[in-house]
Order: C-alpha cells, then structure tokens, then sequence
C-alpha cells in the first residue's frame, strides 16, 4: 500500500510489477511526478480502458492549471505496456 506518485516510483524501481488506481483518482501533482519517472524507467500509465496517459499534461495557460487542479486520474501503472493491457482487460471483464 503506497500513496502518490510513491507507488508509481516503486513499479520504476522493480519493487512491484504494477499499480491500479480505481477508487477516487490521483491528483495532477500526485500523479505526474510518478508518471515522469515510470516512464524514464521504461514503464506506462494508461487509463482504465487502456488508452495511454500522455506526459504532456496541456498546462499552456493558467485556465489549464487551474481546470488541472480539479481532475482526479484513475490508472494502472506497469513495468510495460502488454502488463498494462492485461489489467485493463481483466478491469473491464464482466
């Protein structure tokens, strides 16, 4: 059990093969800093339906960062994209 960008930085470090966050959602600044260093590790983040969370959060303006601080991200983080997908798909079985 991990908080913030912490379990995310654990999955990089090869401490745990991967992460879901499916209750209320991280917030940009809980989720980025995990998310940069997943990613230089080789690993992805991805949405609950699969699709790829970009690193470029689109904070060109103070209205972004602002409508940024209200969103709340659900994910799954991996080691790799195929552990990623397969998670995914068990998420959304019925």
């Amino acid at each position: 059990m991990d908080f913030g960008s912490i379990s995310l930085c654990h999955v990089a470090a090869g401490f745990t093969d991967a992460t879901i966050e499916f209750s209320k959602g991280f917030a940009i600044w809980d989720l980025a800093p995990g998310h940069y260093i997943l990613s230089a590790a080789g690993g992805t983040v991805i949405d609950l339906r699969g699709k790829p969370i970009s690193l470029n959060y689109q904070l060109d303006t103070l209205s972004d960062i602002a409508e940024a601080m209200d969103r709340r991200q659900m994910f799954i983080a991996a080691t790799n994209s195929t552990l990623a997908d397969e998670i995914a798909e068990v998420l959304t079985e019925e």
